[in-house]
C-alpha cells in the first residue's frame, strides 16, 4: 500500500567546522506497480502530466521509455546478481508547481514473502544534476536494522573531499523509519545525516495537507542546501573540485 512519511531530517557537521541544520519533511512510499492508480482521483496531483504536484517518470531512476520497477530490477542483477521478482516500493519526493529537484530516493526491493532483499539509494547532486545509486545487498542480513560501510563513489558535496569512508544504516520501512549516513575521513567520524520519518495513511487530505500546508519539498531542499553552502563558506570550510 501506498503511504505518506513524515519526519525530520538533520545533517550535523563535526569536523573541521561545527556546522549543523535540520528540517521538517515530507515523502511518499509508492508501490512501483501501482504509481498510476497512486493519484488516480486526486485533484491537485498527477502521474505523468502538469499539475500543482506532479509525478513523473523521467525524474527517477533508469531509461524513460521503461518502467522504473524494470531499471531497477536491472540494476540489482548487474550489481549484485539478483534476480528480483517481488515488489518495490520508493520512498522520495517529487515535482511541486512543476519544479524536480530530489537529493535522495530510496528503493526498498521485497521478495514475494515480503522480506527485504536489497535497497537501491538513487542520489542527485547540485548544480550538476548528476545521478548514482548506491545497491545495498539484504539477502544475508534477517535484522530489522539493516547497516553496510563501503566508499564514496560519487562527488556531492563541494564541501566533502572523495576519500570517504560510509556507514549506512536503514531500518525496515513501518510505522517508523529511519536512516542514518556516517561520512568517515581517516576513521573520524566528520558528518552524519540522518531521516527520521513516521508513517502516514495515504489519502487526498493527507496529500492536499503536504501540498498546501507545508512548503514544497523540491524547493525547500534547494534553497537549504545553497543556504547552508553559504554559510560553510562564510565559516571557511574546506572545498574541493568536482573530480
Amino acid at each position: 500500500m501506498h503511504s505518506i512519511y513524515q519526519g525530520i531530517i538533520t545533517h550535523t557537521r563535526s569536523s573541521p567546522k561545527k556546522h549543523s541544520f535540520s528540517y521538517k519533511t515530507n515523502m511518499l512510499y509508492l508501490d512501483l506497480d501501482k504509481i498510476n492508480e497512486a493519484f488516480s482521483g486526486k485533484v491537485f496531483w498527477s502521474y505523468n502530466k502538469p499539475n500543482f504536484a506532479s509525478f513523473y517518470r523521467s525524474d527517477f531512476y533508469g531509461d524513460k521509455n521503461k518502467t522504473i520497477k524494470k531499471s531497477i530490477q536491472a540494476l540489482l542483477i548487474k550489481k549484485i546478481n539478483l534476480n528480483h521478482k517481488g515488489k518495490i516500493f520508493l520512498l522520495t519526493t517529487i515535482r511541486f508547481f512543476g519544479y524536480s529537484f530530489n537529493p535522495v530516493s530510496f528503493y526498498y526491493c521485497f521478495d514475494e514473502s515480503k522480506k527485504i532483499q536489497a535497497i537501491v539509494t538513487h542520489i542527485t547532486n547540485t548544480p550538476w544534476k548528476e545521478k548514482y545509486a548506491y545497491v545495498h545487498d539484504c539477502r544475508n542480513n534477517e535484522s530489522m536494522t539493516k547497516t553496510f560501510k563501503f566508499e564514496k563513489n560519487f562527488h556531492v558535496s563541494p564541501f566533502m573531499p572523495m576519500d570517504i569512508d560510509y556507514n549506512w544504516v536503514f531500518t525496515s520501512p513501518k510505522d517508523f523509519l529511519y536512516v542514518s549516513m556516517d561520512n568517515y575521513l581517516k576513521n573520524k567520524l566528520i558528518f552524519n545525516a540522518t531521516l527520521r520519518l513516521t508513517k502516514r495513511a495515504w489519502s487526498s487530505f493527507g496529500l492536499n495537507k503536504i501540498l498546501f500546508l507545508s512548503f514544497p519539498m523540491s524547493i525547500k531542499a534547494i534553497i537549504l542546501i545553497y543556504l547552508n553552502a553559504f554559510l560553510l563558506f562564510i565559516k571557511r570550510v574546506k572545498s574541493y573540485p568536482h573530480p
